[in-house]
């Protein structure tokens, strides 16, 4: 076969139908998990570099280091690269197929086009959400298939290495297709997208809701044109005000009681009225219904002349982010288990036929292994059942070790980005048959915002690097340098001599 120029290397012996080694020609720059292809005729092989080993005929263990030096000082190495690589499949006519092809010595390796990459990492425009670019390769975009994203999508990443950021890009990649999205949002990660620059044109159909309790991080304007998510207290049910006073599902006395005094109520129904109630049970409860009481008084500001109906926070093509910064644990998982209840039974009743996709960030806090809370059963139900009636799920978490493990199973489609812990490390490993042990190896070496795509949403395993956000951040770290500075900057003014002398001086002066 004819030596065209283009050749990156050739093969040597001892490739196999799944596995070619190549010895690359001289100063080519060549990186693990590149593509290449070894052409075949009319198709060509397609392969990923697993492994590169640098070696030397005359330069071995046994050389002591005073002849190395010599080599070395005389440029005298006669160095050669070999690489590894597994086969991924045999490329014709637009097409990756299975590959059943021996692979002769001496064929020539060129690094895989582009055109052929994209054609691989990318589906039709109508279902694939661009998502970011293949990892060392920023001329290669990858998309991900909205079809996929059917079977529920799992985001892991430890604090830091970019789950929220790639959430959002997705959240933005599911508004232009139309998608209607609801976001739980436990630390205000993604309350400031509605404010995003004029160039999203899709920001207009971002809403944000907040409760009283709130403290996402907004300012008075920002506050202007967020919504207020509110309960009318006569809408409750006795199950609902347990699970606001947190009383558990095996405290039977104690909802006994809770649902004695709802329905001894008999003025306006609303909060004072249940508490009068409460107050004259003539039983042992009265005592420990009131401490529950006095933890409902300190979050009363929930409650309004209305309640937020499913109608206002879903809506067609729409993203609702629902702030739930300011509550405590078990007040953000009925508020959740609210909002998915009324989507999962529009569903199952046939009132709402769009497809929803539901975020979850913290899913470990929601449901946590062998947790039995409402809130778990639902997000539960939505993973085993959902996806029959077009509701999506998709978890974020920092902890997949502490993730109910059925859930995490049931997404099939996962996005890991950087993860060091061997326990989440194991869990990711037996959420599903799509993660192989190469994954798991890779996964401390990610660099922040690069990630592995596994499952049903691509067309194979893959490393990226997520694409820029349109919208803007709303989480993060705080910047520590510019507090530690302001607060240095303060303390000198407090200790400088000059500026007490000027204070005395002013006061003085009035």
């Amino acid at each position: 076969m004819p030596v065209s120029g283009s050749e990156i290397g050739f093969t040597i012996s001892d490739s196999t139908t799944e596995l070619v080694r190549f010895l690359i020609r001289e100063n080519a720059q060549i990186r693990r998990w590149e593509y290449v292809t070894i052409p075949q005729g009319d198709k060509s092989i397609l392969a990923r570099i697993e492994k590169i080993i640098s070696r030397s005929e005359l330069i071995g263990e046994g050389l002591d280091f005073e002849s190395l030096g010599k080599y070395v000082e005389n440029a005298i190495t006669y160095n050669s690269v070999i690489c590894l690589a597994r086969v991924v499949g045999v490329y014709s006519e637009g097409r990756l197929e299975p590959s059943r092809d021996i692979i002769l010595p001496g064929s020539p390796v060129e690094r895989a086009s582009s055109s052929i990459l994209e054609s691989v990492f990318s589906f039709p425009a109508d279902e694939a959400l661009n998502i970011g670019f293949l990892s060392g390769r920023e001329d290669v975009r990858v998309s991900v298939s909205i079809r996929g994203m059917m079977r529920h999508l799992a985001i892991l990443a430890q604090t830091g290495a970019g789950k929220s950021h790639t959430a959002a890009v997705l959240m933005e990649e599911l508004l232009k297709k139309g998608a209607s999205i609801v976001v739980l949002d436990p630390h205000a990660d993604y309350v400031l997208m509605r404010q995003s620059s004029e160039a999203f044109r899709y920001r207009d159909f971002i809403q944000i809701y907040r409760t009283q309790l709130s403290t996402g991080r907004y300012d008075a304007f920002q506050k202007g044109i967020v919504k207020e998510f509110t309960l009318r207290f006569s809408d409750l049910d006795p199950d609902d005000l347990a699970e606001i006073m947190d009383v558990r599902e095996g405290w039977t006395n104690l909802r006994k009681a809770i649902a004695e005094a709802y329905e001894s109520m008999n003025g306006a129904k609303d909060f004072e009225d249940f508490h009068r109630a409460v107050k004259s049970l003539d039983s042992d409860e009265n005592r420990h219904l009131l401490a529950r009481i006095r933890l409902l008084g300190k979050v009363k500001n929930i409650f309004g002349d209305r309640t937020t109906t499913m109608d206002e926070y879903l809506r067609p093509g729409h993203m609702t982010v629902l702030d739930l910064t300011g509550m405590d644990q078990f007040l953000a998982n009925y508020f959740s288990y609210r909002i998915l209840r009324e989507i999962y039974q529009s569903k199952i009743e046939g009132r709402n036929d769009l497809p929803v996709f539901v975020f979850v960030e913290e899913a470990h806090n929601f449901v946590p292994p062998g947790s039995n809370t409402l809130i778990s059963q639902m997000i539960k139900r939505i993973a085993s059942e959902g996806r029959k009636f077009g509701l999506f799920l998709v978890v974020i978490t920092q902890r997949p070790g502490k993730i109910d493990q059925d859930v995490l199973s049931q997404c099939n489609s996962e996005i890991v980005l950087r993860v060091t812990n061997p326990i989440d490390q194991r869990a990711i490993l037996e959420s599903g048959e799509e993660i192989s042990q190469w994954v798991i190896d890779d996964l401390p070496s990610l660099s922040t915002g690069e990630a592995i795509l596994v499952g049903p949403f691509v067309k194979m395993a893959v490393s990226i690097k997520v694409r820029p956000r349109e919208t803007r951040e709303g989480g993060g770290d705080i910047d520590i340098l510019n507090l530690l500075s302001k607060a240095k900057a303060e303390r000198d003014s407090l200790d400088d001599p000059k500026e007490l002398r000027g204070k005395i001086s002013r006061f003085l002066e009035d």
